[in-house]
């Protein structure tokens, strides 16, 4: 009853920190599978550009770890696949004072020092650690100490969409209507079902179901803006999901999180998550703010062991996200 009680709490966390889709990889490696997501053997040593640390980023860096930051992650494992794809990580810092909730999207091609490996994108470090790797290797690199992760099974994101009777989004126009139908195609396929069950059928504004919304979020290939754009939409998406969240009673919240407690997975303690849960549902309707890590030229484009990689300025993007957290 204990861990039950905890599963649903932590779910009741992940529902109001309205995740995003496919945030992380799984921990097991397979070795068809993760090819595309990382560097086999990397290593080489980049110039990340860093400047001195002076003491006003000192103190601003000390003033940011005395808040509370969790870090969200998740698991793309669809059916048919041993593991799942790294796609994007969220850092969700709650600020109560001022009545925001902050997240930080770190965009998984960054190029990073993972600890105790050699120098690969962002995303392999849960690959090759979890999501503790993963926290070392943030803090390592952005300065940032996280104290908690929460995350999510992919298929919780169309479930939930669903369950709050699905999220109004805008097409531009019919090509990316047939982006996003193909990545419902290839879903359906590795379900067994209709390739053309649940397509788009026109672009524009409208109501879409949570398969629609989550390959909405997914799509990247045929686009000019590539993973850039992807992860605004993820973002997009996140921001309608917080909306209709904040329509929900206490009561209803607490449904919906024990309706998909099986697909979170946390390192919080039934006595962290208690001390949480009443600070979240206070922020219910708090303004949520957003910033992309690598910030706007704040890194450069490049290519290493035959991959493309995002190389940060590491002091420009420690100076941007302390002036983003500590600002009321």
């Amino acid at each position: 009853m204990k861990k039950l009680f905890q599963g649903a709490l932590a779910a009741v966390l992940a529902v109001a920190l309205m995740f995003t889709p496919a945030l992380a990889s799984s921990i097991t490696i397979d070795e068809e599978g993760y090819l595309e997501e990382v560097l086999l053997e990397p290593g080489e040593q980049i110039d990340f550009n860093d400047d001195a640390m002076n003491e006003a980023l000192e103190a601003s860096l000390a003033r940011v770890n005395e808040m509370k930051h969790i870090l969200l992650v998740g698991i793309d494992a669809r059916p048919g696949q041993k593991t799942g794809r790294s796609d994007t990580m969220i850092i969700a810092t709650v600020d109560t004072e001022n009545n925001k909730i902050k997240l930080l999207s770190l965009m998984r091609d960054i190029y990073v020092e993972i600890p105790g490996r050699k120098n690969n994108r962002l995303n392999a470090a849960y690959v090759f650690g979890g999501a503790e790797l993963l926290m070392k290797t943030i803090e390592k690199n952005f300065g940032i100490h996280i104290d908690y992760y929460v995350g999510v099974n992919f298929s919780m994101l169309a479930n939930l969409i669903d369950q709050l009777g699905g999220i109004t989004l805008t097409v531009e126009s019919d090509y990316y209507v047939d982006r996003i139908n193909a990545v419902i195609k290839e879903d359906n396929k590795v379900l067994g079902i209709n390739v053309n069950d649940g397509l788009l059928k026109k672009p524009g504004e409208q109501l879409m179901t949570g398969k629609q919304a989550q390959a909405y979020a997914r799509y990247r290939y045929g686009t000019k803006d590539g993973d850039f754009g992807r992860t605004a939409r993820q973002r997009e998406v996140v921001m309608k999901i917080f909306g209709k969240l904040t329509e929900l009673s206490m009561m209803q919240l607490a449904a919906l999180a024990m309706a998909n407690m099986d697909n979170v997975f946390t390192n919080l303690t039934l006595q962290d998550v208690t001390l949480l849960a009443p600070a979240m549902f206070a922020l219910k309707d708090a303004e949520l703010e957003e910033l992309r890590i690598p910030v706007n030229n704040g890194y450069k484009s490049q290519t290493v062991s035959g991959m493309s990689v995002l190389i940060p300025n590491r002091t420009k993007t420690m100076e941007a996200i302390a002036a983003f957290l500590t600002e009321d």
